[in-house]
């Protein structure tokens, strides 16, 4: 246990009631309430699975999603990638990074999987280690989310789980007990869903029982965001902290269940002490002092950013046509609805201001200056109106004022009053989703203007939404009217209207003013609005893109989904790619066999077209250094390294899951048991389209001499095996331990990863790796005895390099 200094005992003991309650009641979405008399201050928290957001005003590092760092499997990586994210939140004054989210990939549909970094507990919970030892070695806390079967999005606030208790304790709470026993972590965030029946914030066997009594967890459980229901039993089913604030549950509701004897005060002192735990750990309570939060671009973070991307970008095919060879491509087409709307984050709690992006045009005409490149959309495949280019917004000129030339963005006005009469701040924003909740939280209204630049002559489209009642006016007419009647829809977490259309004509060159005004609705959490604007589109756009790749050397086409489609909040209803993209990737590979097909998806796809694409390279949502981590990749500056964190299925009825999601009736019930993902195609025999684990590099590695042996005095199983670089390049290759048990006489998974490592090669070279895995890995969770057990008997293990790719076999007898 860490040593509780004096100083906490003591200042529980000076603290009334009253002062307790506010200190575990939120004040407002980012902070707690201080007690200044007490020398007590804010404990500021910040979204930050892959950057650190802050009051979303500065900018701030974009590193890869959670998927991109699983499928990187170098935990030595993410604890670097860690320590930036903590510099980070140094810098937006956060003393927790609400990250990593580690709820596991039960199903690819899942509208949050591209936070999550694997289907596998074990990968999830070294990497979670990794990226909590990294954070907190710099004085920042960080925050295992979200505790625990949080798995989809499909009615998360009031699904309950039905899950057995070995299912549970063997997959869905092993990485949080890996990273709590490898990392301690400061905070858990407890999850908005029910388990068995109990809310999981006010789950007494999961928070008091397994995560504080017998894992002897000492930091803060925190609620998700407006997950606290329930007064009485979130405080005594071990919740620690309402957020956010004001308190809807606790506050005075609290005050009177301790006056009336019905929430111990001692249990509230429980809670105290843990949130000033985590003050004391971040020295707050030494320097209680705020600052403004600041953007420091620095170049470390453009580094980590770059090699996460480029290790967690996975080479799922390739013919011979990757690298792509410079000097015999003297055209190059790229086409795709994500050469210009790619994503390089999710939506909902992975959004945040970048410092910037690098584009992937852009960085082909950086790497490449002389070469001729074209680039041509295909085809639409937004669900709302795309956002503007941001170079072709021009904000509205206060009177007097001077701007940078380089000022790009509406100018944005948030007001206390619907009158629009109390100012409370003004800035210039270049996203299109506004969110007056995170910016000014008090503002019931707002309004944008400024000007956009019509590129080509056409029919403008543009859209809005909004969580209130919104209206837009071009050239000082009105041209949206989503204020008069909204409709219900599912953005802003199934808070936000529908989008309302409406276009209009105009000339190339032209200015065209764009006014919109916001007022807030009484009944809605959030604040916000979303606008779009889509320029003139070809009458046929796939057969203009075909006619490019026909005429082409090479092309790169890249295609996937975006926040549109993958968002917290909602779950994605096919894998398929949206609009017509199959039948575009189909029509180009027919016409040019030199075709490397890119997705740019935060979850797997079906690929009907994947037997005739020569080279498919999965890229996931890599944060900012997308473009240049793409390019490098793709003309063999380095060579691929990453692994897939989860399988990718051929079918969506192939997934283990398929027949128990997303549940009904208020239940979803996890049948397919201990096996989730590869487990259960491994069970089934069921081929997938990609297996876990796998991934391609520019070079080809050779297995051999395999042993194992049990280390009984460090209760540990050790692998040793020789792995040669046979081809002509370096390379990194992720060794994978799998591990079945043919004579157990209890429920096993059918093949479970046990370890992995990564390792370098030169080309030519022979190194030998050794895995020491912990004797944990080998063990079941005996339902009687309440306890993992190690079961005597033989057990086989497999090394390869992925769940199906199991190049050497060795058996071990356990005792």
């Amino acid at each position: 246990m860490k040593t509780e200094p004096s100083s906490i005992a003591a200042l529980v003991e000076r603290l009334t009631l009253d002062q307790k309650v506010r200190l575990v009641s939120g004040a407002s979405l980012w902070r707690t309430n201080p007690i200044p008399e007490l020398g007590i201050p804010v404990l500021k928290v910040s979204d930050g699975p892959n950057g650190v957001r802050g009051d979303g005003g500065a900018s701030a590092a974009s590193f890869p999603v959670g998927i991109c760092m699983g499928a990187t499997w170098n935990p030595d990586l993410i604890k670097t990638l860690g320590v930036a994210i903590a510099e980070e939140a140094k810098t937006k004054e956060v003393q927790v990074v609400l990250g990593p989210t580690i709820n596991l990939h039960r199903t690819p549909l899942g509208g949050r999987n591209f936070e999550c970094y694997a289907e596998d507990p074990v990968l999830s919970g070294e990497l979670a280690a990794a990226f909590t030892q990294g954070v907190q070695s710099q004085g920042v806390g960080a925050c295992l989310k979200h505790f625990v079967c949080n798995d989809s999005e499909f009615e998360r606030h009031t699904i309950s789980v039905e899950v057995d208790e070995q299912t549970l304790r063997e997959v869905y709470l092993l990485p949080f007990q890996i990273a709590i026993e490898k990392s301690s972590p400061w905070t858990i965030m407890a999850a908005y869903n029910r388990v068995n029946g109990v809310y999981a914030c006010s789950h007494d066997e999961l928070l008091n029982q397994v995560l504080k009594k017998e894992w002897g967890f000492e930091g803060l459980v925190i609620s998700d965001w407006f997950a606290a229901k329930e007064t009485l039993e979130n405080a005594l089913g071990g919740l620690d902290l309402e957020m956010p604030g004001p308190s809807r549950v606790w506050g005075d509701a609290l005050r009177q269940a301790v006056t009336d004897g019905l929430v111990p005060e001692s249990v509230l002192d429980d809670k105290v002490r843990r949130l000033l735990r985590v003050l004391q750990w971040s020295g707050r309570l030494d320097s209680p002092t705020d600052a403004p939060e600041r953007s420091v671009d620095i170049a470390g973070h453009r580094a980590v950013a770059y090699q996460t991307a480029v290790e967690g970008m996975v080479l799922l095919k390739n013919e011979g046509v990757l690298p792509l060879a410079r000097s015999s491509i003297q055209k190059l087409a790229v086409i795709g609805p994500n050469v210009r709307h790619f994503r390089v984050m999710g939506g909902g709690s992975s959004a945040l201001k970048p410092h910037y992006i690098s584009a992937p045009l852009s960085a082909l005409r950086e790497r490449y200056p002389g070469m001729d490149v074209s680039a041509q959309t295909g085809c639409p495949t937004f669900k709302y109106i795309p956002e503007p280019e941001r170079d072709l917004l021009t904000p509205a000129v206060d009177a007097g004022e001077t701007l940078d030339d380089a000022a790009r963005g509406l100018r944005v006005r948030f007001y206390e009053d619907v009158e629009r009469t109390q100012l409370i701040r003004q800035r210039i924003i270049s996203q299109s989703t506004v969110h007056a909740s995170l910016l000014a939280g008090a503002a019931n209204a707002m309004t944008l203007d400024g000007e956009y630049l019509c590129e080509t002559a056409g029919d403008y489209t543009f859209g809005l939404l909004s969580t209130g009642r919104a209206k837009m006016r071009v050239d000082d007419e009105i041209l949206i009217d989503n204020w008069t009647a909204p409709q219900p829809g599912d953005a802003f977490f199934m808070q936000g209207s529908t989008e309302v259309r409406g276009s209009r004509f105009f000339e190339a060159g032209r200015r065209i003013r764009v006014e919109i005004e916001f007022e807030v609705s009484a009944d809605t959490m959030f604040k916000g609005l979303r606008y779009g604007i889509l320029e003139p589109q070809f009458l046929d756009p796939i057969s203009e893109a075909v006619t490019l790749a026909s005429a082409s050397d090479a092309c790169i086409l890249m295609v996937g989904t975006n926040d549109d489609w993958e968002t917290e909040g909602n779950d994605r209803d096919t894998l398929s790619l949206p609009g017509a993209q199959d039948e575009l990737i189909a029509r180009v590979l027919a016409v040019n066999p030199n075709t490397v097909v890119v997705n740019n998806s935060g979850a797997p796809i079906s690929m009907p077209w994947v037997d005739q694409a020569p080279a498919i390279l999965q890229c996931w949502f890599p944060g900012q250094e997308f473009g240049r981590a793409l390019m490098d990749l793709l003309f063999g500056e380095v060579s691929p390294s990453g692994r897939l964190p989860l399988t990718f299925p051929k079918q969506i009825e192939d997934v283990p899951a398929f027949a128990h999601y997303p549940g009904r009736e208020g239940k979803v019930r996890y049948e397919e048991g201990l096996n989730i993902g590869y487990r259960g195609f491994y069970a089934a025999n069921t081929e997938p389209l990609f297996a876990f684990g796998h991934g391609l590099a520019y070079t080809q590695f050779d297995y051999s001499d395999v042993q194992a042996e049990v280390n009984d005095a460090e209760a540990l199983v050790s692998v040793s095996l020789r792995v040669t670089n046979t081809g002509k390049v370096a390379g990194q290759e992720v060794v994978q331990v799998y591990v079945c048990f043919p004579e157990s006489q209890v429920a096993r998974p059918a093949l479970s990863l046990a370890g992995f490592t990564k390792v370098t090669i030169a080309p030519g070279a022979a190194t030998l790796v050794t895995l020491s895995l912990p004797l944990a890995r080998f063990q079941y969770w005996d339902t009687d005895a309440k306890t993992f057990q190690l079961e005597a008997g033989e057990c086989t293990i497999q090394v390869g390099a992925s769940a199906r790719d199991l190049k050497l076999t060795t058996n071990l007898r356990l005792s």
